[in-house]
């Protein structure tokens, strides 16, 4: 037995692709395959180990069917900690230790007499990872004998199943790229995970298309970018690579999903990879009015890294919901966690020909001892990203730099000494040009009766989040750029309700408390300069709970118009 975990954080090479926006455009620059097909990794696995598996997974269980539900959310070792032993529906086990045990030394025994036949060495290891025997895993995998590429991928799951991401990071991508183009093309796949837009685009791609949108795909989903290397995309492709070595012993051994004997069906190869690709193997199930159903756990999947919309409509598109559900993608960290979203608030600025973003974020929302807050902006997978922080002992980080005028993945991470998360994570385009252009509309902590009088002042007091939580006043500091010193402009405020609370609802459908129309304020002043600081405070009194855009407009003597929109929320319940 030895079941040793490593509690190392993961860590690994950066990804090596250009940005979203030239994803189908520019010239596809993941390695290609670097050595011929030396693996006949579709072929059946040799005669040795088939029969290992296939007289451990068709000889009688240990006991008779007595659980109706098992789930490690409530401590249960669900399976006998065997997902392939799908027809073991006990707890605590199926199978005596002695059985495993006899069951293990066969497989290593099988591995150890052909460790260059390349099914053989990868059902073993295997076998040993997920039944928890990380260390045999291990050497086993270090004794393999086959392609260099494929012995990459066998240690990657080892090391993947050892908790160890960074390492299996590093063996995964050597693997990736030294196999032929049509195993690359499937280990890489990310179509489960897809909506339907993204779905569609994917679909219609080549594998070498497809290859480079996934590294762009799993650069918006890094769980944390303050953190080297990805581990959600190290998980991705050990269930990718498992999924192959489990069709095989499914085939091999005639055992299909509900692990009676029979064809390895097409509902159990569609099914149960969709399920495997979003959530990780069975780790749990339940039986209810005569219906079996597996992946019922959160234990293993509790968080949902990738963006909700489609990558596919832009930077300003992406959203995220960190929570994940039954039946979206989802996954644990082994080294930290668990996750809180952070609100925060982000404005883009320029200076001169720069661009500049501002960030803050409200700490006190999210449960984590003191911490401080790292603030990063990504041009891209194979980019260097801008990281400013930590920022200690602050509830109300703030941040100010100078970034490119591109399209930027920009978020603030937090995590204290146990672990715990809070980020927030946003895509920003570049700022619109046009003859009178507008900042990013910044919301303020109100002072009184001074207003910030540049961008200075406004970001040491920016609001950590856009939602108004006590006051009648909102104040609100912005640039307009493009206008001649002197020039007169044209400025006008509105604020429009999009979202209303249901208490507010429920009033208004009473009769209790009319809508207010939204009134249009509207000025006239002298540009002081190209750029023009300005900051204004709005009374929100009689603004019920509910979501609202402001809308800001500064026009010239000629009709040119710049704008911009802050969507903000009042909520003082």
């Amino acid at each position: 037995m030895d079941g040793d975990q490593y509690p190392e954080l993961h860590g690994g090479p950066a990804l090596t692709l250009r940005s979203i926006l030239v994803l189908l455009a520019l010239p596809f620059s993941l390695p290609g395959p670097t050595a011929a097909q030396e693996v006949e990794w579709e072929r059946p696995i040799s005669r040795g180990i088939r029969h290992v598996l296939d007289f451990y997974y068709n000889r009688a269980l240990h006991s008779t069917f007595s659980m109706t539900h098992c789930s490690p959310d409530t401590g249960d070792r669900c399976f006998g900690g065997d997902h392939e032993d799908r027809r073991c529906r006990m707890v605590p086990e199926c199978r005596p230790e002695f059985i495993v045990e006899d069951f293990l030394m066969d497989v290593k025994k099988a591995a150890t007499n052909r460790p260059g036949d390349a099914h053989t060495i990868s059902q073993a290891v295997y076998a040993f990872a997920r039944l928890g025997r990380h260390l045999s895993a291990l050497d086993i995998a270090h004794s393999c004998e086959a392609a260099r590429w494929w012995c990459d991928l066998v240690l990657g799951m080892a090391h993947q199943r050892a908790g160890r991401e960074d390492q299996a990071e590093v063996h995964f991508r050597a693997g990736l790229e030294g196999a032929d183009e049509k195993l690359a093309c499937k280990l890489t796949a990310v179509d489960e995970l897809l909506d339907e837009f993204d779905k569609r685009i994917y679909e219609g791609m080549t594998c070498a298309q497809r290859m480079d949108f996934a590294e762009t795909f799993w650069w918006v989903s890094d769980p944390m970018l303050s953190i080297p290397g990805n581990d959600r995309w190290a998980e991705h492709i050990n269930r990718r690579f498992e999924l192959l070595l489990h069709t095989r012993l499914v085939q091999e051994t005639r055992t299909d999903i509900e692990g009676s004997r029979g064809a390895f069906t097409n509902l159990h190869r569609d099914y149960h990879e969709t399920h495997v690709v979003r959530r990780g193997f069975e780790d749990s199930w339940s039986l209810a009015r005569d219906m079996f159903k597996s992946w019922t756990s959160m234990e293993a999947a509790r968080f949902r890294f990738i963006p909700v919309a489609s990558i596919s409509w832009g930077f300003d598109s992406l959203r995220y919901e960190i929570n994940a559900t039954e039946h979206t993608e989802g996954y644990t960290p082994t080294d930290y966690g668990p996750f809180w979203d952070l609100p925060a608030q982000f404005a883009r600025f320029k200076d001169g020909s720069s661009a500049v973003v501002a960030a803050a974020a409200q700490l006190d929302d999210a449960p984590l001892d003191p911490s401080g807050a790292r603030f990063f902006a990504s041009p891209g997978p194979g980019g260097l990203p801008t990281i400013l922080g930590p920022v200690e002992g602050e509830t109300r980080p703030s941040f100010s730099t100078e970034v490119p005028s591109i399209p930027l993945l920009m978020g603030i991470e937090a995590m204290d000494d146990r672990g715990t998360v809070a980020r927030v994570r946003q895509g920003l385009q570049p700022l619109e040009e046009g003859t009178v252009t507008l900042s990013d509309l910044l919301l303020v902590e109100p002072g009184g009766v001074d207003l910030p009088k540049d961008r200075e002042e406004a970001v040491a007091t920016m609001l950590g989040k856009t939602t108004i939580e006590r006051g009648d006043e909102m104040v609100v500091f912005w640039e307009v750029y493009g206008m001649a010193p002197g020039s007169p402009m044209e400025i006008s405020i509105s604020i429009a309700g999009r979202v209303e609370g249901l208490i507010t609802r429920i009033r208004r459908a009473l009769g209790v408390r009319p809508r207010t129309p939204a009134p249009v304020l509207t000025w006239s002043e002298r540009a002081v300069g190209r750029t023009h600081p300005m900051a204004v405070g709005i009374d929100i009194g009689t603004l019920e709970d509910g979501v609202y855009d402001l809308n800001i407009a500064v026009g010239d003597l000629y009709g040119d118009k710049g704008a911009a929109v802050r969507r903000f929320e009042v909520d003082r319940r």
